[in-house]
Protein backbone atom coordinates (compact mmCIF):
# COMPACT_ATOMS: atom_id res chain seq x y z
CA UNK A 1 0.00 0.00 0.00
CA UNK A 2 1.21 3.72 -0.73
CA UNK A 3 2.52 5.77 2.37
CA UNK A 4 0.21 8.56 0.94
CA UNK A 5 -3.38 5.91 1.81
CA UNK A 6 -4.07 6.21 5.79
CA UNK A 7 -7.11 6.60 7.51
CA UNK A 8 -8.39 8.96 9.59
CA UNK A 9 -10.92 7.09 11.31
CA UNK A 10 -14.27 5.50 11.87
CA UNK A 11 -16.90 7.87 13.22
CA UNK A 12 -17.86 4.95 15.23
CA UNK A 13 -14.71 4.73 17.08
CA UNK A 14 -13.49 8.47 17.04
CA UNK A 15 -16.72 8.95 19.05
CA UNK A 16 -16.19 6.20 21.30
CA UNK A 17 -12.77 7.66 22.20
CA UNK A 18 -14.53 11.02 22.51
CA UNK A 19 -17.30 9.64 24.82
CA UNK A 20 -14.40 8.00 26.80
CA UNK A 21 -12.30 11.01 26.66
CA UNK A 22 -9.35 9.44 25.08
CA UNK A 23 -9.88 12.24 22.59
CA UNK A 24 -11.20 15.31 22.18
CA UNK A 25 -12.13 17.67 18.93
CA UNK A 26 -8.94 19.81 19.03
CA UNK A 27 -6.77 16.75 19.17
CA UNK A 28 -8.35 15.20 15.97
CA UNK A 29 -8.44 18.69 14.03
CA UNK A 30 -4.29 18.38 15.04
CA UNK A 31 -4.05 15.25 13.71
CA UNK A 32 -5.47 16.14 10.46
CA UNK A 33 -3.26 19.04 10.36
CA UNK A 34 -0.67 17.35 10.83
CA UNK A 35 -1.18 14.66 8.18
CA UNK A 36 -2.16 18.20 5.54
CA UNK A 37 1.50 18.92 6.38
CA UNK A 38 2.47 15.68 6.02
CA UNK A 39 1.40 14.47 2.79
CA UNK A 40 -0.57 17.06 1.00
CA UNK A 41 2.29 18.65 -0.88
CA UNK A 42 2.42 15.48 -2.57
CA UNK A 43 -1.29 14.11 -3.16
CA UNK A 44 -2.71 18.20 -3.87
CA UNK A 45 -6.27 17.39 -2.43
CA UNK A 46 -6.80 20.90 -0.20
CA UNK A 47 -7.61 24.31 -1.53
CA UNK A 48 -7.65 26.18 1.66
CA UNK A 49 -7.06 25.08 5.13
CA UNK A 50 -8.97 26.74 8.03
CA UNK A 51 -6.01 25.88 10.58
CA UNK A 52 -7.02 28.19 13.67
CA UNK A 53 -11.32 28.99 12.56
CA UNK A 54 -10.77 25.08 13.03
CA UNK A 55 -8.74 24.89 16.22
CA UNK A 56 -11.07 27.46 17.59
CA UNK A 57 -14.59 25.64 16.79
CA UNK A 58 -12.61 22.17 17.88
CA UNK A 59 -12.15 23.71 21.54
CA UNK A 60 -15.69 25.32 21.48
CA UNK A 61 -17.47 22.33 20.86
CA UNK A 62 -15.41 20.14 23.56
CA UNK A 63 -16.09 22.34 26.22
CA UNK A 64 -19.99 22.22 25.71
CA UNK A 65 -19.99 19.11 27.21
CA UNK A 66 -22.54 17.07 25.65
CA UNK A 67 -22.30 15.44 22.16
CA UNK A 68 -24.61 16.94 19.10
CA UNK A 69 -24.52 13.65 17.72
CA UNK A 70 -22.07 11.46 15.61
CA UNK A 71 -20.88 14.31 13.50
CA UNK A 72 -20.19 16.06 16.98
CA UNK A 73 -16.28 17.11 17.16
CA UNK A 74 -15.39 15.47 13.66
CA UNK A 75 -13.86 17.47 11.29
CA UNK A 76 -14.76 17.85 7.32
CA UNK A 77 -13.58 18.90 4.21
CA UNK A 78 -16.15 20.87 1.36
CA UNK A 79 -15.70 20.74 -2.35
CA UNK A 80 -15.06 24.19 -3.53
CA UNK A 81 -18.52 24.68 -5.65
CA UNK A 82 -19.68 25.09 -1.71
CA UNK A 83 -19.66 28.65 -0.15
CA UNK A 84 -18.04 28.42 3.37
CA UNK A 85 -17.96 31.67 4.81
CA UNK A 86 -14.88 33.38 4.68
CA UNK A 87 -13.41 31.27 1.93
CA UNK A 88 -13.63 32.48 -1.86
CA UNK A 89 -15.43 29.78 -3.91
CA UNK A 90 -13.60 29.62 -7.25
CA UNK A 91 -14.63 26.08 -8.67
CA UNK A 92 -11.09 25.85 -9.97
CA UNK A 93 -12.00 28.42 -12.52
CA UNK A 94 -10.02 31.34 -14.26
CA UNK A 95 -13.68 33.23 -14.16
CA UNK A 96 -14.55 33.28 -10.77
CA UNK A 97 -10.68 34.15 -9.68
CA UNK A 98 -12.22 37.87 -8.68
CA UNK A 99 -14.57 37.11 -6.62
CA UNK A 100 -15.37 37.70 -2.78
CA UNK A 101 -14.86 35.34 0.04
CA UNK A 102 -18.41 33.98 1.08
CA UNK A 103 -20.76 35.73 3.38
CA UNK A 104 -22.32 33.05 4.48
CA UNK A 105 -22.27 29.03 4.85
CA UNK A 106 -24.05 27.08 1.86
CA UNK A 107 -27.18 25.67 3.73
CA UNK A 108 -25.61 22.49 3.91
CA UNK A 109 -22.53 23.54 5.62
CA UNK A 110 -24.67 25.70 8.17
CA UNK A 111 -26.94 21.98 9.00
CA UNK A 112 -23.46 20.15 9.27
CA UNK A 113 -22.22 23.03 11.70
CA UNK A 114 -25.51 23.02 13.50
CA UNK A 115 -24.69 19.08 13.93
CA UNK A 116 -21.13 19.40 15.80
CA UNK A 117 -19.44 19.49 12.43
CA UNK A 118 -15.95 20.98 12.38
CA UNK A 119 -15.22 23.02 9.01
CA UNK A 120 -11.60 21.96 7.88
CA UNK A 121 -12.18 23.69 4.47
CA UNK A 122 -11.80 23.17 0.70
CA UNK A 123 -10.60 20.50 -1.33
CA UNK A 124 -10.20 20.56 -5.10
CA UNK A 125 -13.55 20.29 -7.83
CA UNK A 126 -12.20 19.74 -11.98
CA UNK A 127 -13.87 23.78 -13.03
CA UNK A 128 -17.49 24.15 -12.30
CA UNK A 129 -17.49 20.32 -11.31
CA UNK A 130 -17.85 19.35 -14.91
CA UNK A 131 -15.30 17.07 -16.85
CA UNK A 132 -12.63 19.05 -17.31
CA UNK A 133 -9.62 20.55 -16.46
CA UNK A 134 -8.64 18.32 -13.86
CA UNK A 135 -7.16 19.54 -10.71
CA UNK A 136 -3.04 18.64 -9.37
CA UNK A 137 -5.14 16.34 -7.03
CA UNK A 138 -3.34 13.37 -7.03
CA UNK A 139 -4.42 9.57 -6.03
CA UNK A 140 -2.89 8.39 -2.86
CA UNK A 141 -3.07 5.02 -3.74
CA UNK A 142 -0.60 5.80 -7.02
CA UNK A 143 0.61 9.42 -7.55
CA UNK A 144 0.42 8.80 -11.37
CA UNK A 145 -2.75 7.90 -11.52
CA UNK A 146 -6.34 10.10 -11.59
CA UNK A 147 -8.52 10.25 -8.15
CA UNK A 148 -11.56 11.06 -10.51
CA UNK A 149 -13.24 13.75 -10.78
CA UNK A 150 -15.23 15.85 -10.30
CA UNK A 151 -14.62 15.78 -6.32
CA UNK A 152 -11.47 14.70 -6.86
CA UNK A 153 -10.40 16.62 -3.79
CA UNK A 154 -12.71 14.93 -1.50
CA UNK A 155 -11.74 11.33 -2.19
CA UNK A 156 -8.11 12.00 -2.29
CA UNK A 157 -8.31 13.68 0.94
CA UNK A 158 -10.09 10.69 2.58
CA UNK A 159 -8.15 8.40 1.62
CA UNK A 160 -4.87 9.82 2.58
CA UNK A 161 -6.32 10.14 6.17
CA UNK A 162 -6.14 14.21 6.22
CA UNK A 163 -9.63 14.05 7.31
CA UNK A 164 -12.59 11.66 7.71
CA UNK A 165 -15.15 13.41 5.84
CA UNK A 166 -15.79 15.06 2.89
CA UNK A 167 -18.91 16.59 1.20
CA UNK A 168 -18.73 16.66 -2.63
CA UNK A 169 -21.42 17.06 -5.71
CA UNK A 170 -22.65 15.13 -7.68
CA UNK A 171 -24.11 15.86 -11.46
CA UNK A 172 -23.13 13.11 -13.36
CA UNK A 173 -20.84 10.46 -11.35
CA UNK A 174 -19.08 13.35 -9.75
CA UNK A 175 -19.26 11.41 -5.76
CA UNK A 176 -19.67 7.78 -6.55
CA UNK A 177 -16.74 7.66 -9.09
CA UNK A 178 -13.83 8.93 -7.10
CA UNK A 179 -14.93 7.22 -4.01
CA UNK A 180 -14.33 4.37 -5.90
CA UNK A 181 -10.86 4.86 -7.45
CA UNK A 182 -9.47 6.25 -4.03
CA UNK A 183 -10.74 3.42 -2.22
CA UNK A 184 -13.25 5.40 -0.12
CA UNK A 185 -17.01 5.35 0.44
CA UNK A 186 -19.56 7.87 -0.46
CA UNK A 187 -23.50 8.20 -0.35
CA UNK A 188 -25.35 10.46 -2.79
CA UNK A 189 -28.89 10.90 -1.40
CA UNK A 190 -31.68 10.58 -4.18
CA UNK A 191 -31.22 13.15 -6.97
CA UNK A 192 -32.66 16.82 -6.01
CA UNK A 193 -33.26 15.56 -2.28
CA UNK A 194 -30.89 18.27 -0.74
CA UNK A 195 -31.82 21.76 -1.69
CA UNK A 196 -30.47 25.06 -0.56
CA UNK A 197 -28.19 28.03 -1.55
CA UNK A 198 -24.82 28.45 -1.77
CA UNK A 199 -23.26 26.04 -4.45
CA UNK A 200 -22.61 26.48 -7.92
CA UNK A 201 -24.80 25.17 -10.25
CA UNK A 202 -24.24 22.72 -13.43
CA UNK A 203 -27.20 21.24 -14.47
CA UNK A 204 -29.94 21.62 -12.10
CA UNK A 205 -32.13 18.68 -12.76
CA UNK A 206 -29.24 16.14 -11.42
CA UNK A 207 -27.25 18.86 -9.24
CA UNK A 208 -27.10 17.09 -5.74
CA UNK A 209 -24.81 16.68 -2.74
CA UNK A 210 -22.97 13.82 -1.73
CA UNK A 211 -21.23 12.73 1.16
CA UNK A 212 -17.66 10.90 1.57
CA UNK A 213 -16.32 8.83 4.31
CA UNK A 214 -13.64 5.87 5.28
CA UNK A 215 -16.40 4.02 5.57
CA UNK A 216 -20.48 3.85 4.09
CA UNK A 217 -21.90 3.91 7.54
CA UNK A 218 -19.95 7.10 7.86
CA UNK A 219 -21.28 8.69 4.59
CA UNK A 220 -24.29 7.75 5.18
CA UNK A 221 -24.24 9.64 8.78
CA UNK A 222 -22.59 12.61 7.05
CA UNK A 223 -25.28 12.85 4.50
CA UNK A 224 -28.02 12.79 7.33
CA UNK A 225 -26.44 15.39 8.78
CA UNK A 226 -27.27 17.81 5.90
CA UNK A 227 -30.40 15.98 4.69
CA UNK A 228 -34.33 17.14 5.13
CA UNK A 229 -35.72 14.90 7.85
CA UNK A 230 -38.59 13.63 5.64
CA UNK A 231 -35.61 11.27 4.12
CA UNK A 232 -35.33 9.54 7.28
CA UNK A 233 -31.47 9.01 7.06
CA UNK A 234 -31.24 8.99 10.50
CA UNK A 235 -33.53 5.86 11.06
CA UNK A 236 -31.14 2.47 12.43
CA UNK A 237 -33.04 -0.49 11.67
CA UNK A 238 -34.92 -2.03 8.36
CA UNK A 239 -35.48 -5.62 6.82
CA UNK A 240 -32.72 -7.36 5.02
CA UNK A 241 -32.36 -6.25 1.67
CA UNK A 242 -32.60 -8.41 -1.28
CA UNK A 243 -29.48 -7.46 -3.51
CA UNK A 244 -30.06 -7.72 -7.12
CA UNK A 245 -26.90 -7.99 -9.08
CA UNK A 246 -27.84 -5.54 -12.14
CA UNK A 247 -26.87 -6.87 -15.84
CA UNK A 248 -27.02 -4.89 -18.60
CA UNK A 249 -25.36 -4.70 -22.25
CA UNK A 250 -23.46 -1.57 -21.22
CA UNK A 251 -21.83 -3.15 -18.12
CA UNK A 252 -20.96 -6.26 -19.62
CA UNK A 253 -19.24 -4.65 -22.49
CA UNK A 254 -17.31 -2.07 -20.68
CA UNK A 255 -16.52 -3.87 -17.47
CA UNK A 256 -12.64 -5.31 -17.26
CA UNK A 257 -11.94 -8.39 -16.17
CA UNK A 258 -10.24 -7.50 -12.77
CA UNK A 259 -13.50 -5.20 -12.00
CA UNK A 260 -15.64 -8.02 -12.81
CA UNK A 261 -13.51 -10.60 -10.76
CA UNK A 262 -13.80 -8.31 -7.25
CA UNK A 263 -17.28 -8.01 -8.03
CA UNK A 264 -18.18 -11.35 -7.95
CA UNK A 265 -16.02 -11.58 -5.00
CA UNK A 266 -18.01 -8.91 -3.69
CA UNK A 267 -21.22 -10.67 -4.33
CA UNK A 268 -19.91 -13.88 -2.46
CA UNK A 269 -19.31 -11.92 0.96
CA UNK A 270 -22.82 -10.63 1.00
CA UNK A 271 -24.47 -13.92 -0.26
CA UNK A 272 -21.62 -15.48 2.89
CA UNK A 273 -22.73 -13.09 5.50
CA UNK A 274 -26.77 -14.51 4.97
CA UNK A 275 -28.00 -11.65 2.16
CA UNK A 276 -30.07 -13.10 -0.55
CA UNK A 277 -28.07 -12.30 -3.65
CA UNK A 278 -29.51 -12.94 -7.14
CA UNK A 279 -28.82 -11.63 -10.63
CA UNK A 280 -31.81 -9.58 -12.81
CA UNK A 281 -31.39 -7.57 -15.97
CA UNK A 282 -31.92 -4.06 -16.57
CA UNK A 283 -35.84 -2.84 -17.23
CA UNK A 284 -34.28 -0.20 -19.42
CA UNK A 285 -31.03 0.32 -21.66
CA UNK A 286 -28.91 1.82 -19.10
CA UNK A 287 -27.12 3.35 -22.33
CA UNK A 288 -30.18 5.54 -23.76
CA UNK A 289 -30.14 6.51 -20.28
CA UNK A 290 -26.77 7.40 -20.45
CA UNK A 291 -27.67 9.30 -23.85
CA UNK A 292 -30.73 11.17 -22.23
CA UNK A 293 -29.08 12.64 -19.13
CA UNK A 294 -26.08 13.90 -21.38
CA UNK A 295 -28.95 15.81 -23.45
CA UNK A 296 -30.57 17.67 -20.46
CA UNK A 297 -26.76 17.84 -18.55
CA UNK A 298 -26.15 20.09 -21.72
CA UNK A 299 -29.02 22.10 -22.06
CA UNK A 300 -28.87 22.58 -18.35
CA UNK A 301 -25.43 23.87 -18.05
CA UNK A 302 -25.59 25.88 -21.40
CA UNK A 303 -28.54 27.44 -19.94
CA UNK A 304 -26.66 27.98 -16.90
CA UNK A 305 -23.54 28.86 -17.81
CA UNK A 306 -24.00 31.09 -21.00
CA UNK A 307 -22.54 34.45 -19.80
CA UNK A 308 -19.18 32.74 -18.75
CA UNK A 309 -16.75 34.68 -20.58
CA UNK A 310 -15.27 31.91 -23.01
CA UNK A 311 -11.58 33.54 -22.79
CA UNK A 312 -11.42 32.21 -18.96
CA UNK A 313 -12.55 28.88 -19.13
CA UNK A 314 -11.56 25.32 -20.72
CA UNK A 315 -12.67 24.68 -24.33
CA UNK A 316 -14.32 21.71 -23.25
CA UNK A 317 -16.34 23.46 -21.29
CA UNK A 318 -17.18 26.42 -23.69
CA UNK A 319 -17.77 24.06 -26.39
CA UNK A 320 -20.36 22.27 -24.29
CA UNK A 321 -21.80 25.23 -22.93
CA UNK A 322 -22.60 26.33 -26.61
CA UNK A 323 -23.88 22.69 -28.04
CA UNK A 324 -26.32 22.96 -25.04
CA UNK A 325 -27.66 26.14 -26.36
CA UNK A 326 -28.29 25.09 -29.51
CA UNK A 327 -30.37 22.76 -28.38
CA UNK A 328 -34.19 23.82 -28.48
CA UNK A 329 -36.39 24.23 -25.64
CA UNK A 330 -38.86 21.45 -27.39
CA UNK A 331 -36.01 18.90 -27.39
CA UNK A 332 -34.96 19.59 -23.91
CA UNK A 333 -38.15 19.06 -22.74
CA UNK A 334 -38.69 16.02 -24.67
CA UNK A 335 -35.42 14.55 -22.91
CA UNK A 336 -36.87 15.89 -19.50
CA UNK A 337 -40.25 13.62 -20.77
CA UNK A 338 -38.22 10.50 -21.92
CA UNK A 339 -36.25 10.80 -18.56
CA UNK A 340 -39.10 10.45 -16.70
CA UNK A 341 -40.63 7.49 -18.72
CA UNK A 342 -37.23 5.61 -18.34
CA UNK A 343 -37.45 6.25 -14.63
CA UNK A 344 -40.73 5.16 -14.45
CA UNK A 345 -40.08 1.88 -16.36
CA UNK A 346 -36.93 1.22 -14.74
CA UNK A 347 -38.12 0.94 -10.57
CA UNK A 348 -41.47 -0.58 -12.11
CA UNK A 349 -39.09 -3.53 -13.02
CA UNK A 350 -37.45 -3.42 -9.85
CA UNK A 351 -39.03 -4.11 -6.62
CA UNK A 352 -39.04 -0.73 -3.95
CA UNK A 353 -37.40 -2.71 -1.14
CA UNK A 354 -34.59 -3.86 -3.67
CA UNK A 355 -30.84 -3.25 -3.17
CA UNK A 356 -28.65 -3.31 -6.81
CA UNK A 357 -25.12 -4.04 -7.26
CA UNK A 358 -23.12 -3.36 -9.91
CA UNK A 359 -19.47 -2.08 -10.35
CA UNK A 360 -19.02 1.70 -9.67
CA UNK A 361 -16.43 2.27 -12.63
CA UNK A 362 -15.45 -0.14 -15.86
CA UNK A 363 -11.69 -0.34 -14.62
CA UNK A 364 -9.67 0.97 -11.61
CA UNK A 365 -8.46 4.41 -11.38
CA UNK A 366 -6.42 5.20 -15.15
CA UNK A 367 -3.37 7.24 -15.60
CA UNK A 368 -3.37 10.89 -15.42
CA UNK A 369 -5.07 12.63 -18.05
CA UNK A 370 -8.59 12.02 -17.39
CA UNK A 371 -11.28 11.77 -14.66
CA UNK A 372 -12.08 8.52 -15.63
CA UNK A 373 -15.17 6.51 -17.11
CA UNK A 374 -18.39 8.07 -15.28
CA UNK A 375 -20.68 5.36 -17.50
CA UNK A 376 -21.96 3.15 -14.57
CA UNK A 377 -22.81 5.86 -12.46
CA UNK A 378 -24.23 8.21 -14.57
CA UNK A 379 -27.67 6.16 -15.11
CA UNK A 380 -28.14 6.25 -11.40
CA UNK A 381 -27.94 9.73 -11.19
CA UNK A 382 -30.29 10.29 -14.00
CA UNK A 383 -32.59 7.21 -12.56
CA UNK A 384 -32.78 9.13 -9.11
CA UNK A 385 -32.48 7.06 -6.00
CA UNK A 386 -29.82 7.62 -3.44
CA UNK A 387 -26.12 5.46 -4.70
CA UNK A 388 -23.62 4.11 -2.53
CA UNK A 389 -20.30 3.53 -3.33
CA UNK A 390 -18.62 0.55 -1.36
CA UNK A 391 -15.15 -1.19 -1.49
CA UNK A 392 -15.47 -4.15 -3.50
CA UNK A 393 -11.70 -5.29 -2.97
CA UNK A 394 -8.56 -4.28 -4.91
CA UNK A 395 -7.31 -5.28 -8.74
CA UNK A 396 -4.78 -8.19 -8.14
CA UNK A 397 -2.35 -7.05 -10.94
CA UNK A 398 -2.58 -3.19 -10.26
CA UNK A 399 -3.40 -3.21 -6.20
CA UNK A 400 -5.72 -0.47 -6.81
CA UNK A 401 -9.32 0.19 -5.47
CA UNK A 402 -12.41 -1.43 -7.11
CA UNK A 403 -15.80 0.33 -6.12
CA UNK A 404 -19.61 -1.28 -6.01
CA UNK A 405 -22.51 0.63 -6.26
CA UNK A 406 -25.50 -0.08 -4.26
CA UNK A 407 -28.52 1.64 -5.57
CA UNK A 408 -31.82 2.17 -4.28
CA UNK A 409 -35.44 3.50 -5.50
CA UNK A 410 -35.99 7.42 -5.54
CA UNK A 411 -36.83 8.14 -2.33
CA UNK A 412 -35.45 5.15 -0.70
CA UNK A 413 -32.68 6.57 1.43
CA UNK A 414 -33.64 5.32 4.60
CA UNK A 415 -34.12 2.00 3.52
CA UNK A 416 -30.44 2.29 1.77
CA UNK A 417 -28.51 4.24 4.83
CA UNK A 418 -30.01 1.60 7.71
CA UNK A 419 -28.47 -0.97 5.73
CA UNK A 420 -24.95 0.66 5.73
CA UNK A 421 -25.60 1.87 9.31
CA UNK A 422 -26.83 -2.05 10.43
CA UNK A 423 -24.75 -4.29 12.78
CA UNK A 424 -23.91 -6.75 9.66
CA UNK A 425 -22.57 -4.11 7.23
CA UNK A 426 -20.41 -3.13 10.36
CA UNK A 427 -19.39 -6.58 10.58
CA UNK A 428 -18.47 -7.11 6.58
CA UNK A 429 -16.68 -3.21 7.03
CA UNK A 430 -18.59 -1.57 4.18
Amino acid sequence: MSEYVSDAGRLRDLAAAMRSGELTSEALVRRCLDRIAAVDGAVQAWVHVLVDEALAAARALDAEGARRGPLHGIPLAVKDVIDVRGLPTRAFSPSRAGLPPATADATVVAHLRAAGAVVLGKVHTTEYAYFSPAPPTRNPWDLRRTPGGSSAGSGAAIAAGTVPLALGTQTAGSVNRPAAYTGTCAFKPSTLAIGGVGIVPLAPSFDTVGAFGASAQDAALLAAGYAAAHLRLGEATAPPPRILVLEDALIARLTQPGTAAQLAGFAERLRGAGLRVSRAGSPVSLEAVLLTHRRVLLAEAGRTHARLPKELISPRLAADIEEGLAIPEEAYHAALRELGRFRQDFWRGVGPDDLLLLPAAPDVAPMDGTTGDPSFVIPFTALGGPVATLRAGLEAESGMPVGALLCAAPGGDARLGAFLCSELATQLDL
